[in-house]
C-alpha cells in the first residue's frame, strides 16, 4: 500500500522527498544515489521549458542548489551544509582554507549573460562569514537549446553579514594586503538544463554532475536583472 501511494505521488514531490531524507553527514548510498538517477530520467520527460536557452527569463534569478553532485562520485555524498576549503570552491585560485560551506547558489541574468556561482560560508572561527562569487558567462548553442556554455573568469571573496574586509582577511589568515579577487584560467563548462519549469531546474554537467536547484524568491546579489 505504501508502495503503490508513493508511485501515485508526483515525480517532483517524491524527487524532493528523497533528496532532503538523504541530505545527512552519511550521504547517499550507491541504491539511493540510483535511485535519485531514476527520478531524474522520469521527471526530464515533464519539463515545462524543452529550451530554456529560447525561455530565458524562466533560467533568470537567484536558484539554491538543493543537491549538487560535481562529477566525481563521492561529491554526492556531501550535504548541503557541509567542511570544504577554498581551494576546492575557487578553481584553485585560492589556498585551501578550511571554510563551512552553509549554502550554495546560482545566480543568472540574460543582461551581461551572467552565470555566477554563489556561496555562502563560515571561517573556521566559526563566527566569521562570508561569499564566493564565482563570475561566469554563458553563450547557446544553435543545435542544442537546451545547453549554456558558460566561461568562469573571476572568483571574489566578500564579506558576508557582519564581517568587513579585514576581518574576513584575519578570519581566512591572509595577508592585510592579499587580494580577495583572482581572475582565472580559462575555464570553459557546459551545463545542459534537462528540466526546467516555474521552481524548479535540474542541470547535467559537462563533467557528468547533477544539480538540482529551487528558485528563490530573493534579489540577486551578484548580477542585474
Amino acid at each position: 500500500m505504501v508502495f503503490k501511494i508513493l508511485m501515485n505521488t508526483p515525480i517532483k514531490e517524491r524527487l524532493f522527498a528523497h533528496i532532503a531524507k538523504n541530505d545527512t553527514g552519511k550521504g547517499f548510498s550507491e541504491e539511493t544515489f540510483a535511485e535519485l538517477g531514476r527520478l531524474v530520467e522520469a521527471i526530464r520527460a515533464e519539463t515545462v521549458y524543452p529550451a530554456p536557452m529560447d525561455t530565458l527569463r524562466h533560467v533568470e534569478g537567484r536558484w539554491e542548489t538543493l543537491f549538487a553532485h560535481f562529477g566525481a562520485r563521492h561529491s554526492a555524498g556531501k550535504p548541503k551544509v557541509h567542511d570544504s576549503n577554498l581551494k576546492v570552491q575557487s578553481f584553485n585560485a585560492f589556498p585551501p582554507v578550511p571554510v563551512r560551506i552553509e549554502r550554495l547558489c546560482q545566480e543568472i541574468s540574460e543582461h551581461g549573460n551572467g552565470y555566477n556561482n554563489v556561496v555562502d560560508f563560515t571561517a573556521a572561527d566559526g563566527v566569521t562569514r562570508g561569499v564566493i562569487v564565482v563570475r561566469g558567462r554563458f553563450n547557446g548553442e544553435p543545435d542544442n537549446r537546451q545547453r549554456f556554455s558558460v566561461d568562469f573568469y573571476r572568483v571574489e571573496l566578500w564579506p558576508g553579514e557582519g564581517a568587513d574586509a579585514a576581518g574576513l582577511r584575519k578570519a581566512l589568515g591572509f595577508a592585510a594586503s592579499e587580494s580577495l579577487s583572482e581572475d582565472l584560467k580559462p575555464l570553459r563548462f557546459h551545463s545542459d538544463v534537462v528540466y526546467l519549469d516555474a521552481d524548479t531546474r535540474i542541470n547535467i554537467g559537462s563533467l557528468g554532475g547533477l544539480y538540482v536547484l529551487r528558485r528563490l524568491d530573493e534579489e540577486p546579489v551578484s548580477i542585474t536583472l
